[in-house]
Order: C-alpha cells, then sequence, then structure tokens
C-alpha cells in the first residue's frame, strides 16, 4: 500500500483533493479523509480510488461507505472566489479548509494530489495522488459526489442547461445551451468561451447578477 511508509512517522495521515476545476459554472469541491492506524489504511486500500476512473453508481456506493467509515472534511469555494482569485488559488484554499478542519499536527501529514500548492501545515504534494493513493482516492470520490450532487441541484433550479448530464463541463451542448439561454451568476466568466462569449456579445450579459469585482477582472463594466 502506498501509504503504509508513512505510518513509520506519523500517528495519522491525511489525504486530500479536489473536483471542478474545469467547469465553466459551480464551485470547486475540496474533500480531507483522516486514517488513523494501518487497519483502516487496509480498508480504504479497498474502496478509495481516483474516482474518474470509476461509474457514476461505484462512486456512489463507495462514497456512502467512506462517509460512514472515516473521519472527512468537505468545503468548495464558489464562483465569486474562482473569478476573482483564479480556480489554483481557491482550490488551494478549499483544500486547505477541509484539512484544517481535521486538525493536522506535527504527529500526522497531509498527502494532497496535485503540485505547487502551499501549506502552513505538514503536507506532501502527490502528483496523479488520486490514482496511486488509494487515501487520496478516497478523497477525490467523496469531493466528486458532493459537487455532482450540487449540480443535480443546480439543474433543477435552472432548468434546460443539464447540469446532471454535464455537471457543467463545456460540453458542445452546454455551449449550445449558454447561448440560447444566457449565463447566471455561477457561471465563472473569466473562464472561456463564457469569457470570449461575453466580449464578443454572443450573450447578453445580466451585469446585476455580478459584483464590479468579477465584471473589472474581465474588462466589462
Amino acid at each position: 500500500m502506498f501509504e503504509e511508509i508513512y505510518f513509520d512517522n506519523y500517528k495519522s495521515l491525511i489525504g486530500a483533493d479536489e473536483a471542478g476545476r474545469g467547469p465553466l459554472v459551480g464551485p470547486v469541491f475540496a474533500c480531507a479523509v483522516k486514517i488513523e492506524n494501518k487497519r483502516e489504511l487496509e480498508l480504504i486500500s479497498l474502496l478509495g480510488k481516483d474516482s474518474k476512473k470509476l461509474t457514476e453508481k461505484d462512486r456512489e456506493r463507495r462514497y456512502d461507505k467512506i462517509t460512514k467509515n472515516f473521519i472527512y472534511s468537505v468545503k468548495y469555494k464558489g464562483s465569486e472566489d474562482i473569478d476573482l482569485n483564479n480556480i489554483f488559488i481557491s482550490s488551494q484554499e478549499a483544500i486547505s479548509e477541509s484539512v484544517k478542519d481535521l486538525k493536522p499536527n506535527k504527529e500526522n501529514i497531509s498527502l494532497i494530489d496535485g503540485k505547487s500548492f502551499k501549506f502552513n501545515f505538514n503536507f506532501e504534494c502527490i502528483i496523479k495522488g488520486d490514482d496511486k493513493s488509494s487515501l487520496i482516492g478516497a478523497a477525490s470520490i467523496i469531493a466528486k459526489v458532493s459537487r455532482d450532487r450540487y449540480m443535480i441541484k443546480l439543474s433543477e433550479k435552472y432548468e434546460g442547461y443539464f447540469f446532471e448530464t454535464h455537471k457543467g463541463y463545456p460540453t458542445k451542448k452546454h455551449i449550445e445551451r449558454i447561448k440560447e439561454k444566457g449565463i447566471f451568476e455561477e457561471y465563472r466568466i473569466t473562464f472561456n468561451p463564457v469569457k470570449k462569449m461575453i466580449l464578443d456579445e454572443e450573450i447578453i450579459l445580466k451585469k446585476e447578477l455580478f459584483s464590479l469585482q468579477r465584471l473589472l477582472r474581465i474588462g466589462v463594466l
């Protein structure tokens, strides 16, 4: 097991990952999962896996078992934060908040999927960590399912965008709906092709839905 060696130096481990860096709409979600002994590591190794390699049904099944058996925390940053701070910083902040919710200290280490992140607790970034580490994989499942459920609720609020199927990613069908129906405050207006469509006046922008700071970021007053 990838994480086993860490128990030689630490009493507990935290794994963290995010979901939703690429969509045009909705928050970026982060999750942290904590294990406190090798027995929990054995169990998490049976459940944790890169969420992108699982079917929706399998993710839901694993989500239920992970959330029932492990300590975890989920946090997110919305489109306002993403537009003002950029997606990397927003992801980093969401991850940081989820880990800090689990009380990191000198006796544990947090394994974070990705690279270049900076935190003020003991951590290690692992490239493709959701594939290498079952603990990070477990966090990726919870983050992904949490975000998908958010997008399904958003679909109920904004009918005709089909968020329940594409989850906010820039699919052909999604782009067509944006051109037909416009955008609302949950859209990330600093993301292309949304930004380009606004500046090219391909879609009508309801400025009252967005803060002045967000509009300034893309040069629209």
